[in-house]
């Protein structure tokens, strides 16, 4: 099957919705729909969908489970080439490898070695190509009219119906939702989501949520039609599609109930809650949905039931340590001053002191005289503290300010207006 050439785009049903639940059932993991810790430190009532307890990290199996069954025998004989920015290649190279189908993934070159590695590791050919998802796109599309492999992308319309499936598993499990919250890439999980919701329960809310440097869903509403935007780099990798499916945005136009656009910062502080207060693993596009609720984007939902879709667990090491000391900044956790201390014995004593009886803990210290052109008798100490939260660290601040009015501080600080209650 060549990449399809349709005169309008596919709407999604919910007839193949529930086929692909039929076709999968025994080829994906029922993940489980669960009360978030959190919610003790929130006004909402947020229960988590975990998808990122897939066998390879992401709902994104289940879209590639249905699309594999159902087109097997012709997937098998040319074999399937998948565009991704890492989800989809992952669970293309697992299914591939358990139904016998060859399969050739094609990622960006920023993608991390652990990823590509692993999808060599689970039997698909890796293809490292270009700067952005658009160009691993035209490179299957090369593929494909010279070599016949079958596309594989996520706004195929077996791929839609299979993340469908997480729809029907949040209705069941959870009858009484009142709201899903759904991360957006190109749109087809948001919109399987929405035709499985609203059809099992159709006073169900969905909203949609991706990251603020890359905002293609909310743009396409805006326009009416998908309209390409810039990609950036940010911390939602897996969300970064630079223009919204034609299938997935014909699905849900005119039936969304609201779009969210969500500041990068909330999603790393939403990184550090789950693995904190709910020991989940999870990537910054997985965790957009969170990051939603925490950035107070929805007041209308305080009081309801509302699941918000863990969509993604594939973080690399490195970046979910850098993604972790972004959120311990801008949820006021880490410190960051300089300050100038007197150039003798006690100058650094007082200071150790003062971090130490405020309970805060050293985590660099760099001092520096040679460019200070003012006092010589001044060093400047170049301090990194980590403190127990915003409220910890606020009385911090006004003791060092007390000691050290000269003190200088450099740290991300998040507008009150924005503040979902979180403590």
């Amino acid at each position: 099957m060549d990449e399809p050439v349709l005169d309008k785009p596919y709407v999604l049903s919910f007839n193949e919705i529930k086929q692909a639940a039929e076709r999968i059932e025994n080829g994906i993991i029922h993940t489980p729909l669960c009360e978030a810790k959190i919610c003790k430190f929130m006004d909402y009532n947020i229960y988590l969908k975990c998808d990122n307890l897939q066998y390879t990290g992401s709902c994104a199996e289940r879209g590639v489970r249905n699309a594999f069954v159902a087109q097997n025998e012709e997937m098998r004989e040319r074999g399937v080439i998948v565009p991704s920015n890492g989800n989809m290649a992952l669970a293309a190279a697992y299914h591939g490898g358990t139904l016998g189908i060859p399969v050739t993934v094609v990622l960006p070159e920023h993608c991390p070695p652990s990823q590509s590695q692993r999808c060599a590791e689970l039997g698909a050919d890796v293809v490292m190509l270009g700067e952005t998802f658009e160009d691993t796109v035209n490179y299957a599309k090369k593929a494909n009219r010279e070599d016949r492999q079958i596309i594989l992308r996520s706004d195929d319309p077996l791929v839609m119906a299979g993340l469908g499936t997480l729809g029907m598993e949040i209705i069941t499990q959870l009858p009484e939702t009142d709201a899903v919250i759904v991360p957006v890439a190109t749109g087809a999980l948001l919109a399987a989501t929405l035709v499985a919701c609203k059809k099992l329960k159709c006073t169900c809310l969905i909203y949609g949520a991706e990251c603020s440097k890359v905002p293609k869903m909310m743009k396409a509403l805006q326009a009416g039609q998908p309209v390409p935007v810039p990609v950036v780099p940010n911390l939602a990798q897996g969300l970064n599609a630079s223009i919204a499916g034609d299938n997935a945005f014909a699905t849900i136009k005119g039936r969304l109930d609201r779009m969210l656009v969500v500041d990068e910062a909330y999603i790393a502080r939403a990184v550090i809650n789950l693995l904190e207060r709910e020991r989940l693993v999870a990537d910054g596009a997985g965790v957009c949905a969170l990051a939603a609720v925490m950035q107070g984007l929805v007041p209308e939902l305080r009081g309801k039931r509302a699941v918000c879709i863990i969509s993604g667990g594939n973080i690399d090491s490195g970046k979910l340590s850098r993604t972790i000391q972004r959120g311990l900044g801008v949820s006021g956790r880490m410190m960051r001053f300089a300050v100038a201390l007197p150039d003798h014995c006690r100058g650094l004593e007082v200071l150790a002191k003062t971090i130490a009886e405020e309970r805060a803990v050293l985590k660099s210290l760099v001092t520096e005289q040679m460019w200070v052109h003012t006092d010589v008798g001044i060093t400047w100490a170049n301090v990194v503290v980590e403190t127990a939260n915003e409220e910890h660290a606020g009385i911090f601040k006004d003791r060092l300010r007390n000691l050290y009015p000269t003190i200088r501080f450099a740290m991300v600080d998040i507008d009150d207006k924005h503040k979902a209650g979180l403590r």
